[in-house]
């Protein structure tokens, strides 16, 4: 198959990601991947095996497969000449929404619930598209390469650090760290993230905890595995999330996780893989982080069990997901198989 993408930028976000792994996995399989960006420049912080051209030279090809996520480039997607697109959701609330159910597309979901509630909401069908997760960045280091938390005395708290992000939670594991701290004075919290492009502002300045912290901003891909193992869990109270990346993450790399439902529903099964809060609010956060300060067993039973599931959603499996729905929709009469 002959596959074309679009994205606004290349830059150090999730969605972007998506679909730089996938590329790299569905030329893996000798797909051809071609990524259209407005200038296209090429990523330097992830790489990518596919093709990448400016949206100049989008007109001159036919495809397969028209593939795209964001919004704002939509009429650049209209003029691309392929036999079937698809929109990939990766998040819900957009004002556009309705907009982009109604034209001639079909339509993917990141994630289980974000695909039950597009097709509740609008009537459509939604491919469940759900992962991923590369092993190789995000993955366990050997016990003895992670320092001893024991012998510092500290319990570590990781959290994804975009504070002025507000359906990412941060505020609310903050206060629910607070809550504990004058019982466990050895809670620390570790925030990361990172800072590229010219609407993305510094979170660090916007941290304000009587808990001890650090943050470390821009870490390359070569060491989410060591920061991950700076922690003894992970915490998280993302609202309206497609795929909770983070989450993801530190399963991949044998953190327990305390999280919200939201974008986590294929891989977090309470009490099984993760400590699941229906509610966001930081009494009930703090409640299970309590729960796993206290209880190594439970920590490392998450962990493991975290990890195995986890690992069924890698950017291979999704690739040959993808790969088996984009080949069924081009054989069909119709509109193509239901989800």
């Amino acid at each position: 198959m002959k596959i074309a993408a679009l994205l606004p930028h290349v830059e150090v976000f999730g969605g972007v990601r998506r679909y730089l792994e996938i590329g790299n996995e569905l030329t893996k399989k000798r797909h051809t991947f071609i990524l259209f960006t407005p200038t296209g420049d090429k990523p330097h912080w992830l790489e990518f095996s596919g093709t990448i051209r400016p949206f100049e030279a989008m007109e001159s090809e036919s495809f397969d497969i028209g593939l795209l996520s964001e919004y704002s480039i939509l009429p650049y997607f209209d003029r691309l000449k392929a036999r079937a697109k698809f929109f990939y959701f990766l998040l819900e609330g957009n004002r556009r929404e309705k907009e982009v159910v109604r034209r001639p597309f079909y339509f993917l979901g990141n994630s289980k619930g974000i695909c039950r509630r597009f097709e509740k909401k609008y009537g459509i069908h939604c491919f469940r598209a759900p992962g991923g997760i590369n092993p190789r960045i995000f993955y366990p280091l050997e016990k003895a390469s992670a320092p001893s938390r024991a012998a510092e005395n500290t319990f570590k708290i990781l959290c994804f650090g975009r504070i002025y992000k507000k359906r990412k939670g941060v505020h609310q594991v903050i206060r629910a760290v607070e809550k504990l701290y004058r019982r466990f004075p050895q809670l620390r919290i570790i925030f990361f993230d990172s800072l590229v492009g010219e609407d993305r502002r510094d979170p660090r300045p916007l941290i304000k905890t009587s808990v001890p912290h650090e943050f470390h901003l821009n870490l390359p891909q070569s060491r989410m595995a060591w920061l991950f193992s700076q922690a003894d869990l992970f915490a998280s109270a993302e609202r309206r999330a497609g795929w909770a990346n983070t989450a993801a993450e530190a399963m991949a790399c044998g953190l327990p996780v305390v999280c919200t439902p939201s974008g986590t529903g294929d891989f977090a099964i309470p009490g099984r893989t993760a400590l699941v809060v229906l509610c966001s609010h930081p009494y009930f956060l703090s409640r299970q982080i309590k729960r796993l300060i206290l209880d190594e067993e439970l920590r490392s039973r998450l962990a493991r069990a975290g990890h195995d599931k986890i690992m069924e959603f890698t950017w291979e499996a999704l690739a040959g997901r993808l790969e088996k729905i984009f080949l069924a929709v081009l054989g069909a009469p119709g509109r193509g198989p239901t989800p």
